[in-house]
């Protein structure tokens, strides 16, 4: 699946989508590395899950989505959007196991205080049969 419309939300730092207010809120909670360094991700990951109700019951294409989730620039709910991504990320932490793909999301490039050293299993998923996970263990 394409998820073009999350690019552009990274690209441009939510400028588009929220008030000058909102996106700075966002990008000092994305700043801040609280627990992770990736909650841009979580922010896509909460409007997808907040406002994607649409482009599920119409079955949009992907040119479709797009457009949809263009429309909804500076109409989205940045207190909801935020409060959600936080919610997300704490769910992600309680997770005993999660793929290998999304192991890095529990890294940090940088040492924090706030961190509490979120550990998970890793299982390897998602790989061709010729491909070997870096993170297998032996």
């Amino acid at each position: 699946m394409e998820l073009l419309f999350c690019h552009r939300w990274i690209l441009l730092c939510f400028k588009r989508e929220f008030t000058e207010a909102v996106a700075i809120r966002m990008w000092e909670a994305c700043w801040s590395n609280y627990l992770t360094d990736y909650f841009h991700l979580f922010l896509c990951l909460a409007i997808i899950a907040v406002y994607a109700d649409d482009v599920i019951a119409q079955d949009l294409r992907t040119d479709e989505m797009l457009l949809h989730f263009s429309s909804l620039a500076m109409y989205m709910d940045g207190q909801l959007i935020l409060r959600k991504a936080r919610g997300l990320l704490h769910q992600f932490r309680q997770f005993p196991k999660i793929p290998c793909t999304l192991s890095g999301l529990c890294k940090r490039c940088g040492p924090g205080m706030w961190d509490s050293g979120h550990h998970p299993s890793i299982e390897c998923v998602g790989h061709l049969d010729d491909e070997t996970c870096a993170l297998a263990m032996d």
